[in-house]
């Protein structure tokens, strides 16, 4: 698709529908349009201070790219902390979260507390001005290379981006065995691999790595060998693992390490050198309507001990260098990490997504 869509067309398109989305959040009853309670009197709170205020508020309301199956657990281990807070959570996909905040709140609903999810994804948020600037108390610096705009710097976690295949499969019709990208542009895979064509934060790594040309060229081979499109990268190391497609370009590493884990007789997975890797960020929605509990969370989620809590129950990586992280998924002395732009303007966002379709053949 080489037409370029910006965000604001997509956001016009769906407000034209009606207003049907931004009224669907979980937790809807709690929207509102009301201002929250300056940012300067919550930010100046202790930690007990805050939790104090926060257990008034009740609860939150959480958007985020977290798994299905990862979201619930989270939520306990927070609330082992603080039990008086309830969080609601509503699971997107990185693509639906900037059009599903942006719409609310252009509908006058403010809904979402919190959001988490991919860089270029908040980046879009940020860039719209829907969300608030916190800088949390017990937060981590950021890799060299790498800034964000003051307050908007929470990190959840770190996504690594791996090949995958299944040794069994691989095996039996004599494919290649994955050692690179450009294994997947031989003739022996053609229609036998899939890709995730909405994966900007991988395309955006591949461009800091080898340059954009030598990306983009990448790409046309990939998309001229047929690949099998999924949205999903956890989608993609299911298929795997049950042997079609045989192969995934672009599946988690945190994922496909566990995967492994469970079943290695029909999941493997090979971390590229560099390493394509992307920030997965947290931060306060604007006219938050529980701004304490909103705060706090994003506290617990960036410190110590909520980022142990992420990769003891997820097994995603954590950047703060006292939390232990799953060593076969993320060790910099051997991966060199490909860090994509964390926060990606919006005009290189349309580009590069436009580019990576095209290139794919994706429709």
């Amino acid at each position: 698709m080489r037409a370029q869509w910006r965000p604001r067309q997509i956001l016009a398109l769906t407000l034209a529908t009606g207003l049907a989305l931004a009224t669907a959040a979980c937790g809807s009853g709690s929207g509102t349009s009301a201002a929250p309670a300056p940012s300067s009197s919550l930010d100046s709170l202790s930690t007990a201070q805050l939790a104090a205020a926060a257990a008034k508020d009740g609860s939150l309301t959480w958007y985020t790219t977290f798994s299905d199956d990862d979201v619930q657990p989270i939520i306990a281990a927070f609330n082992k902390a603080y039990p008086n807070i309830k969080v609601n959570a509503l699971r997107l996909s990185a693509s639906q979260i900037p059009a599903r905040i942006i719409t609310e709140q252009r509908g006058g609903k403010f809904n979402a507390d919190v959001v988490s999810g991919d860089s270029p994804q908040i980046a879009q948020i940020l860039q719209a001005g829907a969300l608030q600037p916190f800088t949390p108390k017990d937060s981590t610096a950021l890799p060299q290379g790498l800034s964000l705009p003051k307050g908007y710097e929470g990190i959840v976690y770190i996504n690594t981006t791996t090949l995958a295949y299944n040794p069994q499969v691989v095996a039996q019709d004599h494919l290649p065995v994955p050692t690179s990208i450009q294994t997947f542009t031989q003739p022996a895979w053609k229609g036998k691999f899939s890709i995730d064509p909405t994966a900007v934060n991988w395309y955006d790594s591949l461009i800091v790595s080898m340059g954009h040309d030598k990306a983009l060229d990448l790409l046309k081979a990939l998309g001229a060998n047929k690949p099998v499109f999924v949205d999903s990268h956890t989608q993609s190391l299911t298929d795997v693992q049950a042997g079609e497609p045989a192969g995934a370009v672009t599946s988690y590493g945190y994922k496909a390490a566990s995967m492994k884990k469970k079943t290695p007789a029909t999941v493997e997975f090979v971390n590229l050198n560099p390493l394509p890797s992307s920030l997965n960020l947290i931060d306060l929605v604007k006219n938050s309507p529980h701004p304490a509990a909103a705060r706090l969370f994003e506290d617990w989620m960036v410190s110590q001990v909520g980022q142990t809590a992420v990769v003891q129950t997820t097994n995603h990586t954590s950047l703060r260098s006292d939390v232990t992280n799953d060593p076969t998924v993320w060790d910099p002395t051997k991966w060199t990490p490909a860090w994509g732009n964390a926060d990606l303007p919006e005009a290189q966002y349309n580009q590069e997504q436009s580019e990576l379709k095209s290139a794919l053949q994706a429709p």
